[in-house]
């Protein structure tokens, strides 16, 4: 009984193995391997053709145009030369010599004949959008050769028909592998707009903020800004159509997004670089305890200082003639008729100081004034301005001032507060 059984599955795997080789046959392997080595062969033989004729053609057109950029004066033609603007024009010699010669090569071979002229068309397709890169990165090049406010909305532009030209290529593309038309893809992107408009915010918001940087002429490369939502202050070297970048004073490199030059609050010091000139804004804090009234030795002391020497003897004259209408005599209590104080001699020679500064702009808002008292004292404040935007020279200018007034105070008995080591203990 087993050994029928065994004779029939043998027999059964014999008829199967007979199937196998009579499908086989009638296949023809060798005829199918013939006609597949055929078409690899031509294949090759006419991607061969193809790599000489571009070599050829971009020999031949680089040789051409770089002697005619060589006989001009102009330079928008070496930067169009510099960027292969004229490399990808030969391409499409050799492709369209390619295309015409599909059909002769591959007659009898019409699928192969379809596939290969959608290749040929996807290169096309792709080849212009090359040559429209190129076209726009030398334009941008050629616009921008220098800093200005015209060129963010060069840059905002030529980066958004970057974006539109490769969108469009990538549809078309679509299109030729579909084999729908242009009108129909489009329309069913439709469904998807709103995903489109979230992908693309950032460089909508940017190209809108660089269009109004523009023409309000807020910012431009190489102003020198301060961002104080991002605690930034330095150069900006760059604005392109999402991010600017802006080098600090540490040589560090800082990108944020182009939307936040507008709608955030930015410091633009450029004017005030323009006009060679810088601010002092900076306090001296005086104890309060140390102001007093000056009598006839300080007032003799201070009538040598020759800054404040007429100022002393003009309000010396002003403040007798007062308390003598007034029949004020000033000897018999501090308090009684006007007299000239030590804090307001000192403001007094600070404002003298800064007026006859050779650093200091004389033609700009020059003062020194009180601010409001503190726990620790008067602060007396110094608003002035250097006559240099230079941050070295400016600092040196600002030190040297307050050297000199800081020593100065002494003379005028002025204690300037210095919080100690047992003031900070008692804080704890």
């Amino acid at each position: 009984m087993c050994y029928q059984i065994f004779i029939e599955k043998i027999g059964i795997m014999i008829f199967k193995i007979k199937g196998i080789y009579d499908i086989v046959h009638n296949l023809d392997l060798k005829r199918w391997g013939t006609i597949t080595l055929i078409i690899i062969g031509k294949i090759l033989f006419f991607t061969i053709i193809l790599i000489i004729l571009e070599f050829i053609f971009n020999r031949g057109v680089r040789f051409i145009v770089r002697r005619i950029v060589n006989s001009t004066h102009f330079a928008w033609d070496n930067i169009l030369y510099e960027n292969k603007v004229f490399d990808s024009l030969s391409h499409f010699f050799p492709l369209s010599i390619g295309l015409i010669l599909i059909k002769p090569f591959f007659n009898d071979y019409h699928t192969i004949i379809i596939y290969l002229e959608k290749i040929f068309d996807i290169l096309f397709v792709l080849i212009v959008l090359q040559f429209l890169i190129r076209v726009v990165n030398s334009i941008m090049r050629i616009a921008t050769s220098e800093n200005n406010h015209q060129t963010i909305a060069v840059r905002s532009f030529s980066q958004l028909l970057k974006i539109i030209s490769i969108i469009f290529c990538i549809l078309v593309i679509i299109a030729i592998l579909t084999k729908n038309d242009l009108i129909t893809v489009l329309t069913s992107l439709g469904a998807i707009t709103a995903f489109v408009i979230l992908v693309f915010r950032d460089t909508i918001l940017g190209f809108v903020s660089g269009v109004q940087m523009a023409s309000t002429k807020m910012i431009k490369v190489e102003d020198w800004i301060r961002i104080p939502k991002y605690n930034i202050e330095g150069t900006v070297i760059e604005i392109n159509l999402t991010s600017a970048k802006i080098e600090n004073f540490d040589k560090t490199i800082t990108s944020v997004p182009t939307y936040d030059l507008i709608s955030t609050a930015v410091t633009n010091f450029e004017f005030m670089r323009q006009k060679n000139i810088r601010r002092i804004k900076r306090s001296i804090l005086f104890n309060i305890q140390s102001f007093h009234f000056c009598n006839s030795c300080k007032l003799k002391k201070f009538q040598h200082v020759y800054l404040i020497k007429s100022y002393i003897q003009k309000k010396q004259k002003e403040i007798d003639l007062f308390n003598k209408e007034r029949n004020i005599d000033i000897n018999i209590n501090n308090l009684n008729g006007r007299r000239l104080t030590n804090i307001g001699l000192f403001r007094q020679y600070a404002l003298e100081y800064l007026s006859q500064h050779p650093k200091i702009s004389q033609s700009e808002t020059l003062m020194v004034r009180h601010l409001e008292p503190t726990p620790y004292g008067l602060p007396v404040e110094l608003y002035c301005f250097t006559n240099t935007s230079v941050s070295i020279k400016y600092e040196q200018i600002q030190a040297s001032v307050f050297d000199h007034l800081l020593t100065a105070a002494k003379e005028f008995d002025l204690e300037v507060t210095q919080v100690t080591k047992k003031e900070v203990l008692k804080k704890w």
